[in-house]
């Protein structure tokens, strides 16, 4: 019996290090690619051609300024790893702690997530729309947008992210988004 209680808690342990090791393994496999992608992560670069006219400040969407119209075919670089083309439209204006927008991202690529959005009154974090990990905005970003006639451009970066590339040097994944070898699968 004894043997048998041995050799069970050997077994449990070597198999419990096998999971461990990997992920290990894993972490310092992805270490450089994963580090890359979070400072990519952490800001929003999006370059639009169309008419427009567009002038906004964002220190967060509740703290906000500013307003415009427009029909622009973009490319992006956004929040939640979202890269690709998308056409772009509609209006919106801005003064902190209220907005009114009626905006529309569609015909986009596999990579970037279309959206309606038509709101009035305060803007709430707990929108889908900001989901922290599948939403098309990061509603704690500080940025804005500029455009006039036929250029516009979106920049921002986002703190939660900056957060995440940070820590992420020291192995922690606040966000939960580093590659694993089940990425590639």
């Amino acid at each position: 019996m004894k043997k048998f209680l041995v050799g069970m808690s050997f077994a449990v342990v070597m198999l419990t290090g096998t999971a461990v090791q990997a992920q290990w393994l894993e972490k310092v496999a992805l270490y450089v690619p994963n580090r890359v992608i979070d400072l990519l992560d952490s800001f929003t670069l999006n370059l639009g051609a169309g008419p427009t006219l567009r002038g906004e400040l964002r220190a967060t969407h509740a703290v906000q300024i500013g307003g415009g119209f427009g029909y622009t075919a973009k490319l992006v670089k956004d929040i939640n790893r979202q890269y690709g083309a998308a056409l772009q439209e509609g209006w919106s204006w801005y003064v902190p702690g209220i907005s009114s927008e009626n905006i529309e991202r569609r015909n986009q690529t596999r990579w970037v997530r279309n959206f309606y959005r038509e709101t009035y009154g305060f803007p709430y974090p707990a929108d889908e729309y900001y989901n922290y990990h599948e939403g098309a905005c990061d509603y704690w970003e500080f940025g804005g947008t500029l455009g006039a006639l036929l250029i516009e451009a979106d920049v921002s970066v986002h703190p939660i992210e900056m957060v995440d590339a940070l820590l992420g040097f020291i192995l922690i994944d606040i966000k939960g988004d580093d590659l694993t070898f089940e990425s590639f699968q």
